[in-house]
């Protein structure tokens, strides 16, 4: 299987995110079941942990959506020779802010959700909002080097 093309592994992420796309809406709708089914917690727990997972739970799939949007088009841009684009390096600094904001939001949780794993994925998203940033410069230059390129031809 080739990388990138019409059949390759980069067609393939990009249906796998279309097909997230309808998927994680699903889920967070499903939540309240979903959270009772897994953890067996209710609404009724003394403890809050339903409505802590619950709200945990929501704004990460808000945000996954938001970012695998951002992927899809990137995906896209792969697929149709569009890679080294503004479109390509604007989605990358979207997707960067959005990691962003959802590690905000983990760091915010630690402090009523007391999990280490709330900690892990604050490091995790703030390290892949700034690997996403380096790489949109990157790409940026990419493009600025290609339109010159075409220019002189």
């Amino acid at each position: 299987m080739t990388l990138i093309g019409k059949r390759s592994l980069s067609r393939v992420l990009e249906i796998g995110t279309i097909v997230l796309l309808f998927i994680i809406p699903m889920l967070v709708i499903a939540l309240p079941w979903l959270i009772t089914l897994a953890t067996g917690r209710t609404p009724e727990d003394p403890q809050g942990y339903y409505y802590r997972y619950l709200i945990t739970l929501t704004y990460s799939g808000v945000l996954t959506e938001l970012i695998l949007w951002q992927a899809r088009g990137i995906m896209h841009n792969v697929n149709t020779g569009k890679v080294f684009s503004a479109n390509t390096v604007r989605r990358m600094r979207i997707m960067a802010a959005e990691c962003y904001v959802l590690a905000l939001a983990y760091l915010a949780t630690m402090v009523w959700m007391h999990k280490f794993f709330m900690a892990v994925l604050f490091v995790c998203f703030v390290m892949f909002g700034c690997t996403l940033l380096v790489f949109s410069e990157l790409f940026r230059q990419a493009n600025r080097y290609k339109e010159e390129n075409d220019m002189t031809i």
